[in-house]
């Protein structure tokens, strides 16, 4: 069985980045990147939009992805995929790729003492003081995903063979039954919320996406949620539609109170609520609508991850000279989105014929792409 649903909106997620990396080079926040000396509302706004669900998204497809993965794998072998697929593409990209991002910052900053290889040996291989990458100091940068999703999978495997091994043996059980339910996959807001008062690692918690991991998988255990979850669909836009709003003007009403301030709090559920209903509505509407595919859904299947930990560095070279060749901002925007994709499938087509830049990206081997073509692994 095939998932081209699910593989539809990780394609979507990941391509989803292209603009939200590309409106942070007209929003003044974080040191560490292309700045335009312009901000820009409409891009401020639309990060804010997304920026609740689509990451969120894409750990919650690769739990979905996790569970399918592991119908054809044991525990050995899931490991060893994911190793090869997402650690070892993971140290490369941050010797390689990332310190990018930290150089072009800090040239167009015009803050560098030397060149490339003096920034790499005396601030970013040398200064782990700071590993947000908002400094430029030593970072995974925005290879974080990939650094959780691999803790992530190794983490929770004994739980999930388990879970696998007890729907073998004993069926769905209540707590699996719960995830058919449309009124608990929406109360989902509520441990998600929590989750976001335990510790966090630079800013991002994994408590928070190990939860919509595990959520992706449990869904995927239940074939009934996903019918559950089309039959709520028109709830949760409901839900959703309200519910943007009030985020949004909390967002902005919030600023400059206290983490564990009530408003803040309240902050926090809303936009959890936001988010769990766009998913429900995305997971819904692909569900019921593109589990279908062809030659172009497989070509973005093995395009995806690879341009996934090339597109931020490659963005970040190209903004860099784009912002000197215009000052419209619009057009500024959609010249770093268009070059950085082509840029991106071009390296992509280059690369994937050589072994070692193969591994590097975590491009499947030809051979393999055939065997796999008939299985259900859905993951990067």
């Amino acid at each position: 069985m095939r998932r081209k649903d699910i593989d539809w909106l990780r394609i979507f997620g990941i391509f989803l980045l292209f603009p939200f990396h590309a409106a942070r080079v007209f929003d003044s926040r974080e040191f560490n990147y292309i700045h335009s000396s312009v901000t820009s509302s409409a891009c401020v706004t639309f990060m804010n939009v997304i920026w609740p669900w689509f990451m969120p998204l894409l750990f919650l497809v690769s739990g979905i992805a996790s569970w399918y993965a592991l119908q054809n794998k044991n525990a050995v072998s899931y490991f060893k995929e994911r190793f090869f697929r997402l650690f070892i593409p993971l140290i490369f990209g941050i010797i390689l790729i990332v310190p990018i991002q930290g150089y072009m910052a800090r040239l167009q900053q015009e803050t560098l003492n030397g060149g490339y290889f003096n920034y790499l040996f005396t601030q970013f291989f040398t200064d782990f003081s700071d590993i947000t990458g908002y400094h430029g100091t030593f970072t995974p940068g925005h290879l974080w995903f990939i650094l959780y999703l691999f803790i992530l999978s190794c983490m929770f495997l004994p739980l999930f063979i388990h879970i696998k091994h007890y729907r073998q043996n004993k069926g769905i059980g209540f707590f699996g039954h719960l995830f058919d339910k449309g009124w608990f996959l929406v109360f989902l807001f509520v441990p998600i919320t929590i989750s976001e008062a335990l510790p966090d690692i630079a800013g991002k918690s994994p408590f928070f996406y190990g939860l919509y991991f595990v959520i992706g998988f449990l869904i995927a255990s239940n074939e009934k949620s996903f019918k559950t979850i089309e039959n709520i669909r028109w709830w949760s836009v409901g839900i959703m539609a309200l519910s943007i709003p009030i985020y949004l003007f909390l967002h902005n009403y919030t600023k400059g109170f206290g983490y564990f301030a009530w408003e803040t709090i309240l902050f926090a559920f809303v936009r959890n609520l936001y988010a769990i209903t766009a998913l429900m509505v995305m997971l819904a509407f692909a569900y019921k609508y593109f589990n279908r595919g062809g030659k172009v859904l497989k070509y973005l299947n093995k395009a995806a991850f690879p341009v996934y930990i090339l597109h931020q560095s490659v963005m970040m070279v190209i903004a860099y000279y784009v912002l000197q060749w215009t000052n419209n901002i619009l057009s500024q925007f959609i010249l770093i989105v268009l070059l950085t994709l082509i840029a991106c499938l071009v390296l992509f087509e280059l690369f994937r014929h050589f072994t070692f830049l193969r591994i590097i990206l975590g491009i499947k081997e030809p051979k393999k792409e055939q065997v796999i073509e008939g299985s259900a692994s859905l993951h990067p």
